[in-house]
């Protein structure tokens, strides 16, 4: 676990000092390219042992993960709303963001309000940080992929994948998929509410 820490840190140094020195962005395209390795390796693994009944399974749980993850989001909303003494529109939607910052701050700030805006960018922006700190100490791996939200189909699937096995891989991508369709219908939902 240290030496993915500090590679995992260098690795972030690194690309700082090639962002520092040059004005060319290329990073959507490297991200994109290697999201496509990944997952076309991540297939490779599944297709070894393809069968029907596997991807039956793995649409199921990553199914029932999802029920799970978006009523724990409500839930910690509503209860959340409670404990810091928020508006419930406002808790619940910041939850119900399910780690998809860049889309929940924007759309907060532009349907509630700046605050809400901050609010669900930075609690989202965080949600994917615990995902990437977290998941690697967690033992029940497929249950795990929860925590992560909409990020498990992106930006986690790599700590996902280093930590658990190409099934709950696959898992983790159904379910990132089913909570990225999700998360748009369910802000929009709750904040005009």
């Amino acid at each position: 676990m240290t030496k993915l820490i500090v590679v995992v840190l260098l690795t972030l140094v690194l690309g700082m000092l090639v962002g520092f020195s040059t004005t060319v962005s290329f990073t959507d395209l490297l991200v994109e390219l290697f999201l496509i390795i990944l997952l076309f390796v991540i297939g490779i693994e599944i297709g070894r042992d393809a069968k029907v009944e596997k991807f039956k399974e793995v649409w199921r749980d990553g199914a029932v993960l999802c029920i799970g993850t978006i009523a724990g989001s409500l839930i910690a909303g509503v209860v959340l709303s409670f404990l810091l003494k928020l508006d419930l529109k406002l808790s619940a939607s910041v939850a119900l963001g399910m780690g998809w910052y860049s889309l929940t701050g924007p759309f907060l700030a532009k349907t509630i309000g700046s605050f809400a805006g901050a609010l669900g960018f930075t609690s989202n922006f965080l949600r994917e940080v615990m995902t990437i700190f977290l998941y690697p100490k967690l033992n029940d791996k497929k249950a795990a992929i929860s925590i992560g939200g909409a990020t498990t189909m992106d930006s986690t699937l790599p700590i996902i994948s280093s930590f658990s096995n190409p099934q709950i891989s696959l898992i983790a991508f159904v379910h990132g998929f089913i909570i990225s369709a999700a998360v748009p219908l369910l802000l929009m939902l709750v904040t005009s509410l």
